[in-house]
């Protein structure tokens, strides 16, 4: 007999996870443009066009010359992740809601920490803006308006996603006078205070707390990235598969929780990596 109903478990379980997703709350979901996703194959592309209309004065009875568009690849494999927890009738049939709560809590964090951490990787490695900071593990309002330089006049703060940090860099946000100043008309009321990970708004950007791929154990220093919108695009199967598999000599059973999902940084100019050490 079933512990657990798994259509129940598993819609709390993305619940769970829509709550707790935070790098992925950056990204746009592109699974409409590669559904493939869900029925075939190890490898998918995430469509990118490449800017390619211009304009110009026309001169009498001489030809507009036609630009052709060009789709970039841009190559994304496709992961499957999923896990399983032993669940004892003992403790089952004692604390059964609190078992299904927990099992909830789990999957969804161990998820939730897989896609995130391939989010940052895709901007580590393929990221063309970087910016430095003179401190490991502290950050300036200065700092982070470098780093935004770097978009040129494209600076439009509904363009961004938002703004990644690592927790150690809290106490340098709170700090600033930019973000937690009432004399700054620019800064948020009750900035400082976290939701979600969502500490904030810097510049009316949204700045999130995540500890995932944010800190460099080799360098011992902080990564901050900066993005735009649509810069990152996952495919992600929402509805999360769950099983059970009975070990009756065992007297439990396992809960098994399995997805497919891929992540890509889309649109490389789009994103700014911040830290002391740019490579």
């Amino acid at each position: 007999m079933s512990i657990f109903l798994k259509e129940v478990m598993a819609d709390a379980i993305n619940e769970k996870l829509g709550k707790t997703l935070r790098i992925a709350n950056l990204a746009f979901d592109a699974t409409g443009l590669v559904s493939e996703i869900v029925s075939a194959g190890d490898v998918i592309n995430f469509p990118k066009f490449t800017r390619v209309a211009t304009v110009g004065e026309i001169t009498k009875g001489n030809a507009v010359v036609p630009s052709e568009v060009s789709m970039t690849e841009n190559k994304a494999t496709i992961k499957q992740v999923g896990g399983s927890i032993r669940v004892y009738d003992k403790d089952a049939k004692q604390i059964q809601g609190a078992v299904a709560d927990n099992m909830i809590l789990q999957i969804s964090d161990s998820m939730r920490e897989s896609i995130d951490s391939d989010l940052a990787k895709e901007m580590l490695e393929n990221a063309i803006k970087k910016s430095p900071t003179a401190d490991a593990l502290s950050i300036t309002s200065t700092e982070l308006m470098n780093g935004m330089a770097l978009f040129g006049d494209d600076i439009d703060t509904e363009s961004f996603s938002g703004i990644i940090i690592n927790s150690r860099l809290y106490p340098s946000l709170i700090a600033m006078p930019e973000f937690t100043s009432t004399e700054k008309t620019y800064a948020t009321y009750q900035n400082g205070l976290v939701n979600n990970g969502l500490c904030g708004f810097w510049l009316g950007i949204p700045v999130i707390v995540c500890n995932n791929e944010t800190f460099d154990t080799t360098n011992n220093e902080c990564t901050t990235f900066m993005a735009k919108k649509n810069a990152l695009g996952y495919v992600f199967q929402k509805q999360i598969g769950v099983e059970e598999e009975r070990e009756a000599k065992l007297f439990a059973t396992d809960i098994v929780a399995s997805s497919l999902y891929a992540v890509k940084l889309i649109n490389k100019d789009d994103v700014v990596v911040i830290k002391k050490t740019i490579a």
